[in-house]
């Protein structure tokens, strides 16, 4: 009784509010109590390098720890944090992330029948895997947000601002501009590719306005290079499942076995061709892929299950009566993904338990196959869509 008081206090207004304030306060907690924010500084720092003209994929200790592995036009686009102080650029970082996923959330979920209701349970759903990112200074709020407002303005035949929100998204992490692929499902597909390929153009000449065009050329190939040779993430993912409950060895060709099984069970709802143009076939299937790129992604680590739970929140809000399973797998991710890396839990049993047994990825892989299950069984026509939480 008091969890759904607690529910019902937070409106859409006090949920908007609280993800602002919330997300700005963990950057000073971060930067100010705990003195982390490393993950910042590999954001902020590399424009120097670009301004003196040195390799930003090169160790810079005096900088940052670790090595940079985003491209050159993020580094020229981070420009305007390196000239701030750390303690306003952590805020602003975040505050930034945290704009972004509420605009896309805002516009995304725009033309369903009762908006505020969708946005307010999908916020809900969201809000704990998006304060994990936001802990730990990372981009996937932003990415995630931009991605939701490329399908947005694609889904209103907007295709020169989709097409930027994509490539934005790939300048950052390359499966962020994945999303693109949905432009099957509409029209103008010549206008949005040739509005895909001028924005790549114009986003990866950006950084000539500080260094030459040979020099921008080798980090080119030097970001190519690292990302092809970066050393696997946690595999907070099926192959990490694999590995943890069943033996897997730890080697590239069964990884590829898993990829390629996973982009196959992914791939094949696109063969319903008939439905290409349903809206609730249009929805569950970008709530697949926000789910699959996730889960069966060998680099996945937590702060990235913003994008995964994301795909959960977009699956729930397509049931217009969610049956006692939906609920059930609703609660398994929240408690075992969201939640299993809080306090709310002793680290032993992290470590040994939810760690060692990559749970995290468990209760989405379970909505993954659930969401397939749907997408199959769907009737042609657009059901009712309408979620209380």
């Amino acid at each position: 009784m008091a969890f759904q008081q607690l529910l019902k206090y937070f409106t859409l207004p006090r949920l908007l509010l609280l993800y602002v304030f919330l997300f700005c306060l963990v950057a000073v907690h971060q930067y100010g109590l705990l003195h982390q924010y490393n993950n910042y500084l590999m954001f902020a720092r590399p424009f120097h390098n670009l301004l003196i003209d040195n390799s930003i994929y090169d160790l810079h200790p005096n900088l940052y720890e670790d090595n940079y592995k985003y491209s050159p036009t993020f580094a020229w686009m981070m420009g305007p944090f390196y000239y701030m102080p750390d303690w306003l650029g952590t805020i602003l970082w975040n505050l930034l992330n945290t704009v972004i996923l509420l605009l896309g959330v805002w516009f995304y979920l725009s033309d369903e029948k009762d908006p505020a209701k969708q946005r307010r349970a999908a916020l809900l759903i969201i809000i704990l895997e998006a304060l994990i990112t936001a802990q730990n200074l990372q981009s996937n709020n932003l990415i995630v947000g931009a991605m939701l407002l490329g399908l947005y303005f694609l889904r209103n035949e907007r295709v020169w601002q989709a097409a930027f929100f994509f490539v934005l998204c790939g300048f950052i992490k390359f499966y962020g501009m994945a999303a693109a692929g949905f432009f099957l499902f509409y029209p103008q597909k010549p206008k949005f590719i040739l509005a895909m390929l001028c924005w790549i153009v114009l986003f990866g000449m950006a950084p000539l306005t500080i260094i030459p065009l040979d020099h921008l050329l080798a980090e080119y190939r030097e970001w190519f290079h690292v990302i092809i040779t970066s050393k696997l993430g946690l595999q907070v993912s099926v192959m990490g499942i694999a590995q943890a409950w069943f033996g897997m060895a730890k080697t590239d060709e069964n990884y590829r076995i898993i990829e390629s099984i996973g982009a196959i069970l992914f791939l094949l709802p696109f063969l319903q061709f008939s439905l290409w143009k349903n809206r609730l076939f249009q929805r569950r299937m970008i709530a697949y892929f926000f789910l699959f790129i996730i889960i069966f992604n060998k680099m996945a680590e937590s702060p990235t299950y913003v994008m995964a739970v994301t795909g959960v929140a977009l699956w729930w809000i397509t049931l217009a009566e969610p049956t006692r399973l939906d609920k059930i797998l609703l609660a398994l991710v929240i408690v075992f993904t969201s939640l299993s890396p809080t306090d709310i839990f002793p680290q032993v049993v992290q470590k040994q338990i939810f760690q060692l047994y990559n749970v995290k990825a468990l209760a989405c892989l379970l909505v993954w196959i659930r969401v397939q299950y749907l997408i199959w069984t769907q009737p042609g026509e657009d059901e009712k869509i309408l979620v209380s939480i």
